[in-house]
């Protein structure tokens, strides 16, 4: 028998939905931002050596991180699936208190909607994700999801229910029947969230698993390295509970699909357990929770006291099913965790990855993308699973049926049938626990080696205390970047390798990484390696945790500009700030690379007095016509000097060596210009003299500044030289 549903709306109805609307406005405003606090990201610094940073260490940090742009979507769609399951619960505890008569149709009608719209979005999300390679999966990139990469995702959403719908007229005219029909169909439209949910959990679950049970004891965890409070042990308890019995849970649903495939009537209860007055006869084990329901009812039915045989089987039964259902709805968070950790890759395989895990530690837009997914991707299908287990357990008592459902009977009643939503209902569940089964195995052998990783989740704190007193700790010099622009190559990669010896002091280890990956980036910048740059940047702003980090944001936008990435450009622009010449001169850059990226008013003045933008606009112009010198005079300039090898090149390319030469040494000689502190502009001068001919002056003055600059990373004309057999490298 279900319970009769009461048509109209009456007070009870209104305060059924007012509740649970207050209600999850409260969880939405202090246990979301709670739950979320703590997130935590891995990234490699080094061979088997991770830092993990905090970042948010409270729950008003969770509250910003939730007002970030792109994240209200993920939120709302969970809040709407949290209230419908809220609804069911409120309009189930008031007919059990006797204040309703029934559930009302209205609320269910609501409570369906809130679950089952967020539950399609879930399979959108979660298939579009595993099948369309995120650009943040590949590479560590800001760019953020593409009109077309948005087009795909919906376009694979419609065809898979599309092909559902072309199934159900398979098994149609094969003679299946209706709620066969229904339940492989539901199952099938919503299979992308729960594959999701077994990839992520089974990927990381040794890490999960060892970090919460540390927690419960009372002791600091690779990622947690402090002492935990009562409240974060009482969690981790849970947490540990629940992962631990996982494997066993999805075993026990694995061995009872076999067993169920080989023989439906393999199992069978003892007349004991038929007398029960609260037993209800299923259609298979799964509904009873697979082999190992089966035999704790048996043994539970010795138990002559139904108030406490009742309560014991229905929490077995509820765990054994509904294991999925209370990762993805009450520890969603722990879900966020693993995500945010992006350790699926040394932890295990067969993980889902959303973006770069130093992205992840920078930048906020990278952090709403994958709390996005992990609120889309598994509290839509999650919350269905909880609706229909509240629905179906115990022999659908609680569904409406036949005349029950009022003016519903012949229409919305013909599908929310009980044989078909108990079938539904075990097959989501098994779902999730075969995939998990699956990716748990396969990670076995991975997550076993994670005790030869170090989890450093100190680094951070650390590298903050010493960088107040950090030029007490290192001898001053000259600026790394000054000696870049300078040309002094020769001296940058000797101060390099002093960053590179071992100091001996491991407390200042991590300070020293940063100086290296700072100092690896510029140099990396000046070679014109804008790739390597852009990977050792984003570690660089990893480390430093987007704090005073302007100069990586900067070589990040020149990287993509670079490599005329325009679409990856156009949100690293956005970081850098406008009164900077260095992001104005980006700006506009990308602004000319594509005229449909407007260059912003806030920046116009500052251009308009910049010199080198008046001699990148000439040199547009000029490029335009044809004609490779400038009137603007040559400058001994940093960035003037780049001009100039400019100039040189063109005129080469358009067989004018002879002006070109004769220009530089009236230059040269006018300016009182020692050359031989430019190597790069010797490296042209000689060019210039190989284009006429003068061959051994060439030679000569490859062979002064090798000897002057012998690590320059612009004479690589005396590599070609001594191919030649014309000068001898020493």
């Amino acid at each position: 028998m279900g319970i009769e549903l009461v048509s109209g709306i009456d007070g009870m109805a209104i305060l059924a939905v007012t509740l649970s609307a207050v209600i999850s406005y409260l969880f939405q405003e202090f246990i979301i931002p709670r739950g979320l606090s703590g997130l935590q990201v891995a990234f490699p610094t080094g061979p088997k050596r991770y830092e993990v940073h905090t970042v948010t260490a409270t729950k008003e940090e969770a509250k910003k991180l939730l007002k970030t742009k792109g994240m209200r979507n993920g939120l709302t769609v969970y809040v709407m699936a949290l209230t419908g399951a809220i609804l069911l619960g409120m309009e189930w505890l008031f007919y059990q208190m006797n204040l309703t008569e029934g559930l009302h149709q209205v609320s269910l009608a609501m409570a369906l909607i809130l679950i089952i719209v967020p539950a399609m979005i879930s399979t959108g999300v979660s298939m579009s994700t595993q099948i369309v390679n995120r650009t943040g999966g590949r590479r560590a990139t800001l760019q953020g999801a593409s009109t077309f990469r948005n087009g795909v995702g919906v376009s694979i959403t419609i065809l898979w229910f599309t092909s559902l719908i072309m199934l159900w007229y398979i098994m149609y005219f094969a003679d299946v029947e209706f709620d066969r029909r229904l339940a492989i169909t539901g199952c099938l439209a919503f299979a992308p969230g729960f594959i999701a949910y077994g990839r992520v959990m089974g990927s990381s679950w040794t890490a999960l698993t060892e970090s919460s049970r540390q927690l419960s004891k009372g002791e600091p965890s690779a990622f947690y390295p402090y002492k935990p409070p009562a409240r974060k042990q009482f969690v981790s308890t849970l947490v540990w509970i629940n992962t631990a019995a996982m494997p066993f849970i999805a075993f026990n649903t694995f061995v009872s699909l076999i067993l169920l495939g080989i023989d439906p009537t393999m199992f069978e209860h003892s007349e004991r357990v038929l007398d029960l007055p609260e037993y209800r006869p299923q259609s298979t084990i799964m509904e009873e929770g697979g082999v190992i329901g089966f035999y704790a009812i048996e043994l539970f039915s010795y138990i002559s006291e139904p108030g406490i045989r009742v309560p014991l089987v229905t929490i077995v039964l509820l765990f054994l099913l509904l294991n999925v259902a209370i990762v993805g709805f009450l520890f969603v968070y722990e879900v966020a965790r693993i995500l945010f950790l992006d350790i699926a890759d040394v932890s295990g395989k067969g993980g889902i990855r959303l973006a770069d895990s130093r992205l992840l530690r920078s930048e906020r837009s990278q952090q709403a993308n994958v709390l996005n997914f992990c609120f889309t991707g598994f509290a839509g299908q999650s919350m269905l699973l909880l609706a229909l287990a509240m629905l179906t357990f115990w022999d659908s008592q609680y569904l409406p049926q036949g005349s029950q459902c009022g003016s519903w009977q012949d229409s919305i009643c013909q599908v929310i049938r009980k044989d078909a939503l108990e079938e539904m209902t075990w097959m989501l569940a098994s779902g999730g626990q075969v995939v998990f089964l699956g990716i748990w195995v396969m990670s076995r052998r991975t997550g076993q080696r994670l005790d030869d990783i170090s989890f450093d989740a100190m680094a951070n704190q650390k590298r903050i205390q010493l960088e107040a007193i950090e030029q007490m700790i290192y001898r001053q010099g000259e600026d790394f970047r000054q000696l870049i622009k300078t040309d002094n190559w020769s001296k940058a990669m000797e101060k390099m390798e002093l960053l590179y010896e071992d100091h001996g002091e491991e407390s200042i280890e991590g300070l020293s990484l940063v100086r290296r990956t700072e100092a690896s980036m510029e140099m990396l910048m000046g070679f014109g390696r804008w790739d390597q740059a852009e990977q050792v940047a984003l570690s660089f702003l990893a480390l430093r945790a987007g704090r005073t980090a302007e100069i990586a944001r900067v070589i990040l936008a020149a990287a993509s500009l670079a490599q005329r990435d325009i679409p990856e450009v156009i949100p690293r622009l956005e970081y850098l700030a406008d009164e900077d010449i260095e992001s104005a001169r980006l700006k506009w850059v990308t602004s000319v690379l594509d005229p449909s990226v407007p260059l912003p008013k806030s920046v116009r003045p500052l251009l308009r007095v910049d010199g080198l933008t008046k001699r990148n606009i000439d040199l547009l112009k000029r490029f335009r016509d044809g004609i490779p010198a400038s009137d603007i005079p040559w400058k001994y300039k940093p960035a003037s000097k780049l001009h100039i090898l400019g100039d040189i090149a063109r005129f080469r390319i358009w067989s004018q060596p002879e002006i070109a030469l004769d220009k530089l040494e009236a230059w040269v000689k006018k300016n009182d210009i020692n050359m031989d502190d430019w190597p790069h502009g010797q490296t042209a001068r000689a060019l210039l003299y190989m284009d006429r001919g003068m061959k051994a002056s060439a030679i000569n003055i490859v062979e002064k500044a090798m000897k002057k600059h012998p690590r320059h990373p612009h004479c690589g004309l005396a590599i070609y030289l001594a191919k030649e057999r014309r000068t001898r490298i020493t």
